[in-house]
Formats: structure tokens, C-alpha cells, sequence
């Protein structure tokens, strides 16, 4: 058994592979692949058995918003082995081998979606995830115009990645989008229903939805810092929902969203749900030391705390 990088000659058979374990289709994938302006074959992980890939980890190189900085980050995702190839320990071996890969490349942090014992023997930590759930009623008339992204409008793409940025920085786990490749072809794919909130020709606000039957689930959500400045951006988000569920000629939903957001944890009903875990690979780049990996994320340094249970936020726009 051969462990290492897959050479880039080698991708639509890493593909075939993927499409083979999982069930996301290959388009899922080859997405994942082509709009991530950062991809790096040696990012993918694979063993090698008689000339067949049986085993995969990518590595998808992201850097993190951690207590108001950027830092480094691994996202480990695709772990897929073939069903005759499992309990063999491929899947560990790649994740030390990925461990190995991050650190040569100084990569501060990794994390992951997932809950497996497999991640934490190998050092990740569990991270909770806490949602909101509130019922939102369809409204036109608000505060804010409200419309659909223009994806294709460069000085619109350049003004919401700026309000992304200065909000996202308020959270740790968000991810850093300072390239705008990424807006306009992965944050395009993967939130095709993404709506502006603009108030006198002024985006304040953005947010990407998804609907499942009587739900609408937050992709991401974030407002102008003078938005922010009045009341976190609770009405602006309130508003903003309302008149997407009218656009969408629905009645009402029950909307579940990130409690860290928009007084979330006000709302009538706080889960928490999806696993998110992290690793450590270099704790001396670290902006600070804490106790714990949950109260690094959950916490915030004083001019940057907002007082609110968790600043800990992942949005489902970056998923891997």
C-alpha cells in the first residue's frame, strides 16, 4: 500500500473515486475542485493499492477568522475508502499523513464536519454548534429593499465581500474570502439563492437561504458594521427574511439560523446540532492561549465580545 499526494494527471481518477464511494454526484465534487481558487493537489491524500486509488483526504487550505485574526486552516474533508478497503486503518494513516501535510505547510488549525472517534484519538476536539429557531412571516413592506444577488455585477461582488469581512472578523470559524474568484464561482454555486438588503442604494445586508419544505435553513447571513452598530443587525435580518419568504410565495417559515446571529440566542427554541471539530497543529501561532479548544472558539477578546453564550459560527456556504 502506496501513501501520498495525488499527482494532478490524476485527478478525474480521484473523481471516479469520490463519485464512487459517495453518493453527492460527481458534479458535487468537480465543484469542490474547480471554484476553489486555493486547491492544491497535494492537498489530496490517497493510498495507492496495485495502481488503484482505495483511499482519500483531501485538505482544503482556507484560513479561519480566529479572536478578530486570520489564522491558517486545513479543512479535512472527502475521508472516503472503498467498502472492501475499510477497517484496514487507510482513513488513519491519510489523517496522519494529512497532519504531516499541514504542518510542513504551517498551517495553525484544522477542522472538520463530523463526530467519529477515528478524529478524535488523532487530536481533533468537538466544538458545539448552537442554531435558532423562530417562526418568520412573509412581509413586502420593510425597511430595505430586498433582491437577489448579482453575481455578475464586479463592484457589488467587491462591496459584500468588504461587509463579509468586517463581520465575519466578530466570530471565530468563519472563513476568509479574500479572493473574489471565490465569491463569484464557489459562494455562487453553493448559494444560489442569495438576496441583497439595500437601503438608499446602499447594500446593508446580505443573506443565503435554503428551503426544505416548511423550513428555511441560514446559509450565512451579515450586515454593514453601522447596521451591526444599532442592534447587531436584528431587525435588518427579521426584515430582510420576511420579504424573501413573500418573494417566495410562501406564507410563513420556521427559519433556523446560527444563534450566534441577530439575538439568536433570544429566540424561542436554541439546539445544538452538526459537529464541528478542531485540531491544534501549531499552538505557538496562536493570537492567545486558552483552557480549551471550545473556549477558544466559543470566546472573544473584550473590545470584540458581544456578550452572547457562543462566537463560534461555521456558515453551511463554506461547507467541504
Amino acid at each position: 500500500m502506496e501513501f501520498r499526494a495525488l499527482n494532478a494527471e490524476e485527478l478525474e481518477t480521484w473523481l471516479d473515486h469520490v463519485t464512487n464511494v459517495f453518493t453527492g454526484g460527481r458534479r458535487y465534487f468537480s465543484n469542490h475542485w474547480h471554484n476553489d481558487p486555493w486547491r492544491d493537489p497535494e492537498g489530496i491524500r490517497i493510498a495507492i493499492d496495485k495502481g488503484k486509488i482505495v483511499s482519500t483526504v483531501r485538505v482544503f487550505i482556507r484560513k479561519m477568522y480566529l479572536q478578530g485574526e486570520p489564522v491558517t486552516v486545513g479543512g479535512i474533508g472527502e475521508v472516503s475508502t472503498r467498502s472492501e478497503y475499510r477497517r484496514r486503518g487507510l482513513a488513519t494513516q491519510l489523517l496522519k499523513d494529512a497532519i504531516g501535510f499541514m504542518e510542513s505547510r504551517d498551517i495553525v488549525t484544522s477542522s472538520l464536519h463530523g463526530s467519529q472517534r477515528i478524529y478524535s484519538v488523532e487530536g481533533w476536539e468537538k466544538v458545539p454548534r448552537y442554531y435558532a429557531k423562530q417562526p418568520i412571516t412573509a412581509k413586502k413592506q420593510v425597511a430595505w429593499d430586498v433582491r437577489p444577488t448579482n453575481f455578475d455585477d464586479h463592484a457589488e461582488v467587491e462591496h459584500i465581500a468588504a461587509l463579509y469581512d468586517a463581520y465575519a472578523r466578530k466570530f471565530n470559524g468563519t472563513f476568509v474570502r479574500d479572493d473574489l474568484a471565490y465569491w463569484t464561482a464557489w459562494v455562487r454555486t453553493e448559494s444560489p439563492s442569495a438576496w441583497v438588503a439595500e437601503r438608499d442604494g446602499e447594500i446593508e445586508g446580505y443573506v443565503s437561504v435554503v428551503r426544505r419544505e416548511a423550513q428555511l435553513n441560514v446559509k450565512e447571513f451579515f450586515v454593514s458594521d453601522s447596521v451591526f452598530a444599532e442592534d447587531r443587525g436584528q431587525q435588518l435580518f427579521g426584515d430582510l427574511l420576511s420579504n424573501v419568504i413573500a418573494q417566495m410565495d410562501a406564507e410563513s417559515f420556521e427559519v433556523i439560523y446560527p444563534a450566534p446571529i441577530a439575538d439568536g440566542f433570544n429566540a424561542p427554541v436554541i439546539e445544538e446540532h452538526g459537529s464541528a471539530m478542531y485540531r491544534i497543529n501549531l499552538p505557538d501561532a496562536l493570537p492567545s492561549l486558552s483552557d480549551s479548544i471550545p473556549d477558544l472558539l466559543h470566546n472573544q477578546p473584550q473590545s470584540l465580545s458581544q456578550g452572547i453564550r457562543s462566537h463560534h459560527i461555521f456558515w453551511y456556504t463554506d461547507g467541504y
